[in-house]
C-alpha cells in the first residue's frame, strides 16, 4: 500500500516533468512504451529494461537534441517531497546508482551487413533526484562520486506555492483504492496540467477533496512558473532555475550575458543581468538553491561580506544555461561580471 509521502513524490515528479518539457524534453509514459524492446507499460507504470532486470521508472524524459558523438539522452527523474527537516538519505542515491548501472549496461542487438550481430547501446542514461528538503551529507558525497545529479528546492521562492499545495495532499484525499496505487492519481495530475480529458472515473481513486486540490491549487501553482531552465554552475553543480516569466530574448542577443549574483545567506540567490534594471525589457531574475557544499561555505563566512563576495567570485563565476528562449532552444552562458565583483569588494574594503 502506498503511503502519502509516495503520493506527494509522484505529484512532484509530474510537476518536474512538465517543467522539463519547458526546457525541451519529451516525457515518456507507459502509453509510448508499447512494442519497444527497451520500454514497456508495467502494472504500476513505465518499466525500463536493464541488463539484469526490468525496472519501474515512473518519470523518464528524453532530450531530442543530442550533441555530436553522443547517444540520445534519457533522464531518469526521481522526486522526494518530504517534510521540511527530513533530508533525502543515502539509500535513495544508492538505489538510483544501481538502477542506472543496470540500465546503462543493457546492450541491444543489431544485425550487420555481414549477417553477424553487434551489441550496442541505444541511449545515454542519466539520473537526477529532486528534493524539497535537501540531502544528507552522505547522500551528497555518494551521488557526486557516482554522477547522480541532485537538485533541491529548499530555498527557491518561485516553487514554494506548488510545494505547499502538494504538502496539503493528505490521506483523506484518496479512497481506499487510491491508497493501493498512485498510478491513476499521477495520470490524473498529468492530464489536468495539460488540460486533457481523462476518461477514467477518477472518483474510484480520489475523494472530492483530492480532485479539487489537483484540479485547482496543484495546476494553478505549477502554471504560474513560466520559465524553467537547467544549468551547470561552474560546470559542476546542476541547477534548476525557475522564474515567474520566461526569459526575455532581448537580454540574450549574444550567447554570453554579463550578470550579478545576489543572495541572502542561504536564501533568494539569483543571477540578474548587469546591463538592465527592474522594469526594463531585458531584466530577469533566475533563482536557484545553493548546492549543499557551497551553502555551508556561505553560512560559515556570512558575517564577513568580503569573504562572501570572494566565495561568489570563486564559485559563481558562470552558469552554462539550457532552455527555450524566444521560442528557440538555446545554450547560453551567464557570466559573473569581474568588474562588478571587484568594485563591490573594493567598496567593502574601503569601509573598514
Amino acid at each position: 500500500m502506498s503511503n502519502i509521502s509516495q503520493v506527494r513524490g509522484a505529484l512532484l515528479e509530474e510537476a518536474i516533468l512538465y517543467l522539463l518539457e519547458k526546457v525541451g524534453y519529451e516525457t515518456l509514459t507507459d502509453s509510448s512504451a508499447f512494442n519497444n524492446q527497451e520500454l514497456r507499460g508495467g502494472h504500476s507504470g513505465l518499466e525500463v529494461r536493464g541488463r539484469g532486470s526490468w525496472h519501474q521508472i515512473d518519470a523518464l524524459a528524453l532530450f531530442p537534441a543530442s550533441p555530436a558523438f553522443m547517444y540520445p539522452l534519457r533522464l531518469m527523474v526521481e522526486a522526494k517531497c518530504y517534510r521540511e527537516k527530513r533530508p533525502v538519505g543515502i539509500d535513495v542515491a544508492r538505489n538510483s546508482v544501481g538502477v542506472l548501472k543496470d540500465i546503462s549496461e543493457n546492450y541491444f542487438t543489431v544485425q550487420r551487413r555481414t549477417g553477424q550481430h553487434l551489441q550496442v547501446p541505444s541511449f545515454n542514461y542519466h539520473s537526477a533526484i529532486f528534493s524539497t528538503s535537501g540531502y544528507t551529507a552522505g547522500a551528497v558525497e555518494y551521488a557526486l562520486a557516482h554522477q547522480i545529479f541532485l537538485i533541491q528546492y529548499n530555498n527557491v521562492s518561485v516553487i514554494r506555492p506548488l510545494i505547499r499545495a502538494i504538502m496539503q495532499f493528505r490521506p483523506e484525499c484518496l479512497t481506499n483504492l487510491g491508497k493501493q496505487s498512485v498510478k491513476e492519481v499521477r495520470e490524473r495530475y498529468r492530464n489536468a496540467i495539460r488540460g486533457n480529458y481523462y476518461e477514467m472515473d477518477i472518483r474510484s481513486y480520489l475523494t472530492e477533496e483530492g480532485i479539487d486540490l489537483i484540479n485547482n491549487a496543484l495546476v494553478e501553482t505549477l502554471q504560474q512558473i513560466q520559465g524553467s531552465y537547467f544549468g551547470m554552475l561552474q560546470g559542476r553543480w546542476p541547477l534548476h532555475l525557475l522564474t515567474h516569466h520566461e526569459l526575455p530574448p532581448h537580454a540574450f542577443e549574444t550567447d554570453v550575458v554579463q550578470c550579478r549574483v545576489v543572495g541572502y545567506q542561504t536564501e533568494n540567490w539569483k543571477f540578474t543581468p548587469l546591463h538592465f534594471q527592474p522594469g526594463e525589457p531585458g531584466w530577469f531574475e533566475l533563482e536557484f538553491d545553493l548546492p549543499e557544499q557551497i551553502a555551508s561555505l556561505v553560512a560559515r563566512e556570512w558575517d564577513s561580506r568580503e569573504a562572501v563576495a570572494n566565495i561568489k567570485r570563486q564559485h559563481f563565476s558562470f552558469i552554462q544555461l539550457s532552455g527555450i528562449i524566444g521560442g528557440i532552444r538555446r545554450s547560453v552562458k551567464l557570466e559573473l561580471n569581474n568588474e562588478w565583483i571587484e568594485e563591490y569588494i573594493h567598496s567593502l574594503q574601503s569601509r573598514t
